[in-house]
C-alpha cells in the first residue's frame, strides 16, 4: 500500500511538473511572439497596446500597455454596433409618421439607406408614391443638436466619400453618385446638373470632386480607372426637399414642414438592422456608423443630440469600464476618440453577453473579408474583428476562437507609427495574433 501511494504521488508531481512546463514553454512562446511585433522596423518609435484574455479559461494571456489611451479609429464603430443593437430594435425605426383626412405628415428619423442605391426595399418612397394625399415631411427637429459633421473631423476632407455630412432626413447616402456604365455616365441624384450638359469623353477616367462651400461639382486633373465615385454634398433641409421633388417627379410636390401637428405618430421601420450593422462594419462605413448614432439618440432622448446621448451612455451604460473613455463620433474619424485595449475586451464581451454571441459574430467582420480581405485567410482558427485606421494609427479588436477550442478576446492598438503604409503594420499584428492562437 505504502508503494502505491508512493507511486501515486510521484505521478502527480510529474504531472504538475509537465503542466508548469507547459504553461511555461507557452508562456515563454507569447512573450516571443510580443517581442518580434514590438522590434518589427514599421513600428519603431510607435506605442502599442495589447490585451488578449482567454475566455475559456477566464485568464489574461498577455497583456502591454493595455490601460494606455490610444486613438482608435475606426474601432469606435464598435460603439456604435453596441448602441445600435441596444435601441434600433430587429429593424430600423427610420420614420414616424401621421395623418389627417387631406394630409399626410412624415418625420424622418435618420435613416441612411432613404433613396440609397444600396436599398431596394424604399417603404416611404412607396408611401409617397401611393397616397393622393398631400406630402409634408418635417426635415428638422426644433430640440436636435447635432452639427453636419462631427467634432475633430478633418475640414479639408469635405469632397471625400468617407466623410458624407450628417443629417436627420438622409437622402442618397448625402453624397452624388457617379457610375461609369460602357460609354455613358449616370449621375444620383441628377438635380445638381439639370441645367449642364455633361459630355462623357470629357470626364471619362477622372476623379469627381466638389468647391468647399457650394455644391458645384466638377472633374479634376487627376486620372482614375474607377468606374463608381461618390462625393459628398451639402445637405440643406429645404434643398433636400427639392431633391426628393425631383427624384419622384410627383404630380403634387413635397411641402416642408416646420411645425409637429398633434397627431397620433406610427413608426414606420425600413432594413433590418443586423443587415444595415454588418454593412457598416465589413466596409467600415463612416456614414452609417454616425447616422446609428443619431438614430439611437432619437430613440433614447427624443431628439437628435450626440454629445447628450454619449454622455448619457457613459453615465449609465458603460459603467463596467476599466478605464473612462473618450468617445467624439460614431465613425471614429475624429481624433478627439480615446480608448484602452482593456476597455475594448470589456465591451466585447458585454456586447456577447448582452445581445448574442451568434449574432454579434454575424455582424463583425472574418478574416480574410471585408477590410480584412488581404488578412487571416490562412488562420489557425477563426478570427472575427473590426480594423482601423487613421494617419499614424492601427487598431484591431475582436474575438478568436483557436483550433483547440479556445475563445480569446482581444484587441491591439498602435499609435504614432511612422510607416509609409499600414501593410507592414498590419502584417505584423496578423503574425503575432497567429501565434496567439497556435498557442491557446
Amino acid at each position: 500500500m505504502a508503494k502505491s501511494i508512493g507511486k501515486r504521488v510521484i505521478t502527480a508531481q510529474y504531472i504538475s511538473l509537465f503542466i508548469f512546463v507547459l504553461l511555461f514553454s507557452s508562456s515563454c512562446a507569447i512573450q516571443k511572439a510580443q517581442r518580434s511585433l514590438l522590434n518589427t522596423p514599421a513600428l519603431k518609435g510607435a506605442h502599442v497596446g495589447i490585451a488578449i484574455y482567454n475566455d475559456t479559461k477566464s485568464a489574461w494571456i498577455d497583456q502591454r500597455q493595455s490601460d494606455y489611451y490610444y486613438t482608435p479609429a475606426s474601432n469606435t464603430k464598435i460603439l456604435a454596433t453596441y448602441v445600435g443593437l441596444q435601441f434600433l430594435g430587429d429593424s430600423i425605426p427610420g420614420w414616424k409618421m401621421a395623418e389627417n383626412a387631406d394630409t399626410l405628415f412624415l418625420f424622418p428619423q435618420g435613416d441612411p439607406s432613404f433613396l440609397h442605391p444600396e436599398f431596394t426595399y424604399q417603404p416611404i418612397v412607396d408611401l409617397i408614391q401611393q397616397t393622393n394625399k398631400q406630402v409634408v415631411i418635417a426635415t428638422t427637429q426644433s430640440n436636435d443638436r447635432f452639427e453636419s459633421m462631427g467634432d475633430g473631423w478633418a475640414w479639408n476632407d469635405y469632397a471625400e466619400d468617407y466623410q458624407p455630412e450628417r443629417s436627420r432626413m438622409p437622402i442618397y447616402g448625402n453624397v452624388v453618385h457617379f457610375y461609369e456604365q460602357g460609354n455613358n455616365l449616370q449621375i444620383k441624384p441628377f438635380s445638381f446638373f439639370k441645367n449642364q450638359t455633361i459630355q462623357y469623353e470629357e470626364v471619362k477616367s477622372k476623379q469627381w470632386s466638389r468647391k468647399k462651400l457650394t455644391n458645384d461639382f466638377f472633374v479634376t486633373a487627376q486620372k482614375n480607372n474607377a468606374k463608381y465615385f461618390q462625393v459628398p454634398f451639402i445637405t440643406d433641409p429645404e434643398k433636400d426637399i427639392q431633391l426628393l421633388n425631383d427624384s419622384l417627379r410627383l404630380k403634387k410636390p413635397i411641402q416642408v414642414l416646420h411645425y409637429t401637428p398633434l397627431l397620433a405618430q406610427k413608426t414606420i421601420k425600413t432594413v433590418p438592422t443586423d443587415t444595415l450593422l454588418k454593412i457598416m462594419m465589413s466596409r467600415s462605413d463612416n456614414f452609417y456608423a454616425e447616422q446609428i448614432v443619431l438614430m439611437s439618440s432619437a430613440q433614447l432622448l427624443g431628439r437628435m443630440d450626440d454629445a447628450a446621448f454619449v454622455d448619457s451612455m457613459i453615465q449609465q451604460e458603460f459603467t463596467f469600464l476599466p478605464q473612462p473613455m473618450r468617445w467624439a463620433d460614431g465613425s471614429g474619424l475624429s481624433r478627439y476618440n480615446l480608448n484602452t485595449p482593456e476597455n475594448y475586451i470589456a465591451i466585447l464581451k458585454q456586447m456577447q453577453a448582452k445581445f448574442g454571441e451568434a449574432r454579434v459574430k454575424n455582424i463583425f467582420e472574418k478574416g480574410g473579408e471585408g477590410t480584412l480581405s488581404a488578412y487571416y485567410k490562412n488562420f489557425p482558427g477563426t478570427l472575427y474583428a473590426k480594423t482601423g485606421t487613421l494617419g499614424g494609427q492601427i487598431a484591431l479588436s475582436g474575438f478568436i476562437y483557436t483550433q483547440r477550442q479556445q475563445k480569446l478576446y482581444f484587441s491591439v492598438l498602435v499609435a504614432n507609427h511612422m510607416s509609409k503604409t499600414s501593410a507592414a503594420v498590419r502584417r505584423a499584428v496578423e503574425a503575432y495574433l497567429v501565434e496567439i492562437a497556435k498557442r491557446n
